[in-house]
């Protein structure tokens, strides 16, 4: 025990300091993340008439399962990036602190407008606001990565610039993916966002390994 807390007290105030930052940070953020996938799922109503048949309770629950398995994805594609991120960051400060709370307070947001996307003209707020969440965590890796130089080191110039530009413009086109599809039948939209999520992910990770091949461990996902 006496060992413990003497390697704790030699580890230094400011070096505790910006670990203890960086962990709260983390904790908050998971803890957002997976608050909001929850309320996803709690906001879906089944029918509570009696006397339906399998085929009448399942376009009553379909169109909300879309919009479910939209927004379940957005936020996938969302913490997925922010841990990537992350993984990257060595240290976190005040600017990266106060990004990270204007992200997740946008994140929170996200159950509310999944209701309101069940109607075609809500779509533009429910797209704005995915992009002002990708907007809002590709200012935060600009920060780190481009301008505060808080990224370790074996992560190269040019490999921070690909993954800003890539935030950039994930969400806008996945919107516009998922908006080309006319008229679709119940499940369609669940089907196409799992095949544009495994695509994405492919693609990302082929050019990651393709342009930095000695640089694959840093960015696994």
């Amino acid at each position: 025990m006496g060992q413990l807390e003497s390697l704790d007290s030699d580890e230094g105030l400011a070096r505790r300091r910006h670990r203890h930052w960086y962990d709260r940070l983390m904790m908050l953020t998971d803890g957002v993340f997976a608050i909001a996938l929850t309320l996803l799922a709690a906001g879906i109503a089944p029918p509570l008439t009696h006397g339906m048949d399998l085929a009448q309770a399942w376009a009553s629950v379909a169109p909300q399962l879309d919009v479910y398995s939209l927004s379940a994805v957005v936020i996938a594609v969302f913490w997925l990036a922010h841990r990537r991120f992350m993984a990257m960051i060595l240290t976190v400060d005040a600017p990266i602190t106060v990004i990270t709370l204007v992200l997740l307070s946008l994140v929170a947001l996200i159950p509310a407008a999944t209701r309101l996307a069940r109607s075609t003209a809500a779509m533009t707020i429910y797209g704005g606001l995915v992009v002002a969440i990708g907007l809002t965590c590709a200012a935060m890796w600009g920060y780190a990565a481009l301008v505060a130089d808080l990224v370790s080191k074996e992560v190269p110039r040019s490999q921070r610039w690909y993954l800003f530009a890539l935030m950039l413009v994930t969400p806008p086109l996945f919107l516009v993916l998922t908006a080309a599809l006319p008229h679709p039948s119940s499940g369609a939209v669940s089907l196409a966002l799992v095949a544009l999520f495994i695509v994405g992910w492919r693609m990302r990770t082929w050019a990651v390994r393709r342009l930095w091949p000695d640089k694959v461990n840093v960015d696994p996902t």
